[in-house]
């Protein structure tokens, strides 16, 4: 468990919180903390560039480090002696611009793979105006994080006791076959879903045989520790989580289940939606499509899958609960999924004169699972509109669209900037 500071996170501390910590033996350098004076290769002068690219190099090591353990801070504008804090000297920061100076140590870490670790960075300005940074690293599914400077010879490196290790090869083998198993187990999850709604079509009727599915899965929920009580949560909150699944179920109805809370519609004439949030975290919405497919006989005789409107009511949905859940969720990661049933055939664009033909787009398969599109930060309002993005890219393409000036846009906004 990551150490705290007066009963607070390191991410929530200030400048009287920081003093606790030196000539304090219970806050050495240990497998959680390190201490740098500086970012060293900030130091160095631009003409030594050899020496830049080395001192980086010792950055991404770090942080893969504690991503490659259990997490950690690295804390700099501390200096230590023999491991423990003995000075708050700070660092300089330009224009005591903060955005802008986590934007380019988060860009010095590229490279580092299979992407960029989850980090959050906390800013002390202290009283000789200078900064304390604390770079949070947390450990997650996606370990190993490896950064290669030379494919030739590389080291994976984890945090043990006050310094970095290398890896052995069993325990990157282990790391990545726990990562690939996150990936399986999410992909489970969802074809188990999807089986249980279709063989509740064969008991109800033919209209619940096309269908979607909305899943918002964090991260840890393949952690059996990780439960809280949804029920209570909203009783105690008094969270308004019937607004987030208002564009599916147009109700307010929150009816308690074994696992976690359900929304349905008040009558089946407005909607035959169903959604919930289970204790594990998963949010999922499902909406059988047959009665909002557009039907015209003499131009679409099996419907057209009307894709602008689903969307507009997927993206609702995942704003509300990103404002609702911000303050729940804390840091974990969340995997955002659609999944699109029985449909296959449906065309999905016209030509500007509302006419389709077989070269402009149509579902090309009855079960249709979008890729999932992992938000790392959700307190990150950036990071969430280029997810958001990406997730819409994701959406039409798999729908077959293709010459979409929507989709064009986002394509060079995400992809060509």
């Amino acid at each position: 468990m990551l150490p705290t500071i007066n009963n607070k996170s390191f991410l929530e501390c200030n400048e009287e919180d920081l003093k606790v910590l030196i000539e304090n033996p219970d806050y050495r350098e240990n497998e959680y903390i390190d201490y740098k004076k500086n970012f060293s290769f900030l130091e160095i002068p631009k003409d030594k560039k050899d020496i830049i690219i080395q001192k980086k190099s010792e950055f991404k090591s770090d942080i893969c480090a504690f991503a490659n353990a259990e997490g950690g801070y690295l804390i700099f504008g501390i200096s230590d002696e023999n491991g423990c804090a003995s000075e708050i000297c700070g660092i300089d920061i330009p224009n005591d611009n903060t955005d802008i100076f986590e934007l380019d140590r988060r860009n010095d870490l590229v490279g580092i793979q299979p992407k960029l670790p989850s980090l959050s960075f906390h800013f002390i300005k202290l009283e000789n105006k200078r900064y304390v940074v604390i770079v949070c690293i947390k450990h997650d599914n996606f370990a190993p994080y490896l950064h290669i400077e030379n494919e030739k010879n590389f080291q994976a490196f984890r945090r043990t006791g006050n310094k970095k290790a290398s890896m052995t090869y069993t325990e990157l083998r282990n790391m990545f076959n726990h990562s690939m198993s996150l990936d399986k187990e999410i992909f489970n999850y969802r074809k188990e879903r999807i089986q249980y709604y279709s063989e509740q079509s064969e008991e109800k009727s033919d209209r619940y045989s096309k269908f979607l599915l909305l899943h918002i899965i964090p991260e840890t929920f393949t952690d059996s520790s990780f439960n809280k009580n949804m029920f209570v949560l909203s009783k105690q909150n008094r969270n308004d989580f019937p607004y987030i699944f208002h564009e599916f179920t147009h109700s307010t109805r929150m009816n308690p289940c074994v696992d976690g809370l359900r929304f349905l519609p008040d009558n089946d004439f407005i909607s035959k939606s169903e959604c919930y949030i289970n204790n594990n975290g998963i949010i999922e919405c499902f909406e059988p499509l047959s009665e909002r497919i557009y039907n015209n006989k003499a131009q679409f005789p099996n419907g057209f899958f009307a894709h602008a409107s689903y969307w507009r009511d997927i993206s609702y949905t995942i704003s509300r609960y990103r404002s609702i859940f911000i303050d729940i969720i804390n840091d974990e990661r969340l995997f955002m999924c659609i999944s699109i049933i029985g449909c296959k055939g449906l065309p999905t664009q016209t030509n500007e004169d509302g006419y389709y033909s077989d070269s402009l787009g149509s579902i090309d398969r009855n079960k249709l699972l979008c890729n999932p599109v992992v938000l790392n930060n959700i307190h990150d309002v950036n990071e969430y509109n280029e997810v958001m993005k990406i997730l819409k890219i994701e959406y039409l393409q798999s729908l077959g669209i293709q010459n979409d000036k929507n989709l064009n846009l986002l394509i060079k906004e995400v992809y060509y900037k």
